[in-house]
């Protein structure tokens, strides 16, 4: 089970088929547009003031850059540092001609710090989920950098597919892949419950899991496809 949608999945449901697994979808969140867009707009406008932008997410960047071209009519030139959290993301950015000056080798706030290398006084723009953590933002502001958060998109639970999850368990879906903390947090009672394999893409979302009393069967190395299969078919081999 991905429980993401297929547009984004990112590739990893070719790998687990090529791995010789069955995939079904159930995607437990939506994204939609912020209740304002003000902050975001005002940022944009004032484009030219930050010396860098931080994605941690692609759908933070698939929002920020479909805002642009309502508000400016184009995307601006890019800044001189530009960090996205992992492949999915740099590969959302660059699908607009930015070019991603630094990518975290571990995709938390502090492999994200790590990356961003920057002077006391310099301006940051965080695009972010409404009730994205704030972990980065705190790490860069303690040295001194001046941090603008905005929101660019926001998540609803997708009932459609939670009902496609509880379905899918009845009928003995093996793991259940869990690609954010959002999605964690509106599946991992019904894995649990299930006794399916939960698979975490990373460290953030493994202890969104924990947070339900659900350990992870398997933690991705890495937020990119081949990984992320690799640890459902390790997580399955676990379960033999």
């Amino acid at each position: 089970m991905i429980t993401r949608p297929k547009k984004s999945s990112g590739g990893v449901a070719a790998e687990i088929e090529r791995l010789g697994g069955r995939v079904v979808y159930a995607p437990l969140i939506r994204t939609i547009p912020p209740r304002t867009w003000g902050p975001l707009d005002r940022a944009l406008r004032n484009f030219t003031h930050y010396d860098a932008v931080v994605f941690m997410s692609a759908n933070a960047a698939v929002f920020f850059y479909a805002r642009c071209m309502n508000v400016l009519g184009r995307v601006p030139r890019s800044p001189q540092v530009l960090a996205a959290v992992g492949p999915a993301t740099r590969k959302a950015v660059e699908k607009y001609g930015w070019r991603c000056t630094g990518i975290p080798e571990h995709p938390r706030a502090a492999g994200m710090a790590k990356v961003l290398r920057l002077p006391r006084g310099s301006r940051v723009l965080v695009p972010r989920a409404e009730r994205g953590l704030n972990v980065l933002q705190n790490i860069l502001r303690k040295r001194g950098i001046l941090v603008t958060e905005v929101t660019a998109y926001r998540t609803l639970p997708d009932k459609n597919g939670k009902h496609a999850l509880r379905h899918a368990l009845i009928k003995g879906a093996d793991a259940v892949l869990f690609a954010s903390g959002s999605a964690a947090n509106q599946g991992a009672s019904d894995v649990k419950l299930s006794g399916a394999a939960a698979v975490a893409i990373g460290p953030t979302t493994a202890a969104a899991l924990r947070a339900h009393k659900l350990e992870p069967a398997a933690i991705s190395k890495r937020p990119e496809p081949k990984a992320f299969a690799a640890a459902a078919a390790l997580a399955l081999r676990g379960k033999s």
